[in-house]
């Protein structure tokens, strides 16, 4: 039964940056980490007959068998308001073999940006030796035919048959599964990266789990209560998504097999997935354990999901600007010349530690004209952005990088700007986790009516020259222990030797906001 009227519907997950209406009441998250107004950006109550084929898909019975179990679409139902994913001992084929069992595997098309609080309620299948499922992949890289490379596990319950009552085993955790190729564990054996832990809880009834998804941290709740949270590496505290928390039992010197360099402030993963855009997936698995046997029990039992929902802070879906200005006419540069910019009141680059702020521009610049924006403070520099057609693009802090020499920036092939075309340049000011910590400055160009809809993917693993992971996806990265408050003007100059022009300089809290 759902927790409140239900009048809401299915809210297109394709459509995460916008801020959608709903019917009706409703719903309240069971947790808000950071007292934030949240904005419901998608939900599945799971009314109707059927799942929405646009929205989910389910994976097929003859993707291969996983512990003797088949799963697809015949094993998922939705009926009397909920989500219902079958465990059934049945064969069926699935490539030279048969399955024993057969359950449910079905993901969202869809991927999930991050900075998002995802929340659930269901029951698992009444039954030991049944893993009963929430959690995140990159299904994009199954398809790729790389495998799953990463993996966050909000919950994986299993019953533990030895409690007196019903008793659940939830595992909440994340895992580095690319890592399996070349980590080895204390023992010296083939392992992966991974942290995570154990949490008891009542397994006869429906219960709400949550993640809040975001940049810096995983925090993980049950009925609204914080369970955990992965931290970050007490000394490398960017090792978030590619090695944060090595299990206990590491040796320190297998840190630098595991992860590169060893012995620096920052590292960088050359080539390396770090877990992106992840789907939502739910499934259900005959896995039996000493403490949670699979027995003929399991045949006919199902996990309910009664729905599942996903909010996403209003800031960070804020379609205006803070300030625009160069608005009616193109600010002219000549050689040697600067244009200053007051704003009307100083803008906050970050208003908390988790959310990043953006700012955008467009520029022409001829050959051998030489653009240097700054971004600052009273008479301090806060950070800066520029380039040139012959060039490419720069940005940093006290000292700058450069598309020409960091990865993987460098191996493009065709240039950053275009004699006399005019270019869209898009930057993002990530804040540091803590005080003390390095702020980035995260810049993208982009021709007229190639801005995308989504913000480009930003990961923090960047390293002092600006390499940082293929998958990161602005086009150039800069980390440094940078000052953070607030932006009071912005100057454009030319060091170079022919003119440019700049226009429609914006500053905002979203890169929606900034977007043109």
């Amino acid at each position: 039964m759902k927790i409140f009227p239900r009048l809401m519907r299915l809210l297109p997950i394709g459509l995460l940056g916008c801020c959608l209406p709903v019917a009706g009441a409703k719903p309240v998250p069971s947790v808000n980490p950071f007292h934030e107004e949240l904005t419901l950006v998608f939900a599945d109550e799971f009314d109707g007959t059927r799942l929405n084929p646009a929205v989910w898909e389910s994976q097929s019975y003859d993707k291969g068998l996983s512990r003797d179990t088949a799963r697809g679409p015949d094993n998922l139902e939705v009926r009397d308001g909920e989500l219902r994913l079958h465990v059934r001992k049945e064969e069926r084929p699935s490539g030279q073999r048969r399955s024993k069992w057969t359950a449910g595997y079905v993901y969202t098309r869809s991927t999930v940006e991050n900075n998002v609080l995802i929340e659930v309620r269901f029951k698992p299948g009444q039954a030991p030796g049944v893993n009963n499922a929430f959690w995140m992949a990159s299904i994009d890289g199954k398809r790729d035919g790389v495998g799953d490379r990463y993996e966050i596990d909000i919950v994986e319950t299993r019953q533990d048959a030895r409690a007196s009552g019903a008793v659940g085993r939830g595992h909440i955790a994340w895992h580095d599964w690319k890592t399996s190729a070349y980590a080895k564990n204390a023992k010296g054996a083939g392992d992966h990266v991974a942290q995570g832990i154990q949490v008891e809880h009542p397994f006869d009834r429906y219960q709400t789990w949550a993640i809040w998804y975001g940049e810096h941290e995983m925090i993980y709740f049950l009925e609204g209560r914080e369970v955990w949270r992965g931290q970050t590496h007490e000394r490398y505290h960017d090792q978030y998504r590619t090695g944060v928390g090595k299990l206990s039992q590491w040796y320190p010197n297998l840190e630098k097999e595991s992860y590169g360099r060893f012995g620096q402030d920052d590292w960088s993963y050359f080539g390396g997935y770090t877990g992106d855009r992840m789907n939502i997936v739910f499934s259900n698995l005959p896995w039996p354990e000493t403490w949670s046997p699979l027995t003929d029990a399991a045949h006919g039992t199902y996990m309910a999901v009664d729905y599942v929902r996903v909010y996403r802070p209003a800031r960070l879906l804020a379609t205006e600007p803070t300030h625009a200005l160069l608005a009616a006419e193109a600010a002219k540069i000549e050689p040697g010349r600067e244009t200053k910019v007051a704003l009307p009141a100083a803008v906050p680059l970050v208003t908390r530690g988790e959310f990043p702020g953006y700012f955008s521009f467009k520029a022409t610049l001829a050959a051998g004209a030489d653009l240097a924006a700054t971004f600052g403070a009273a008479g301090a520099r806060v950070f800066g952005v520029g380039g040139r057609v012959e060039a490419g693009l720069r940005a940093g802090f006290a000292r700058e990088v450069r598309t020409a020499t960091a990865f993987p920036a460098s191996r493009r092939q065709t240039p950053w700007l275009t004699d006399g075309r005019e270019m869209i340049w898009i930057g993002r000011y990530t804040p540091p986790l803590a005080a003390g910590g390095r702020a980035t400055v995260s810049l993208c160009v982009f021709e007229p009516g190639q801005v995308p809809e989504r913000e480009p993917f930003f990961h923090a693993n960047i390293d002092a020259q600006g390499n940082t992971s293929l998958n990161n996806g602005w086009h150039l990265n800069a980390k440094e222990i940078s000052i953070a408050g607030a932006v009071q003007w912005v100057t454009f100059a030319n060091r170079g030797t022919a003119p440019l022009t700049v226009r429609q300089l914006k500053i905002g809290p979203s890169y929606r906001s900034v977007r043109p």
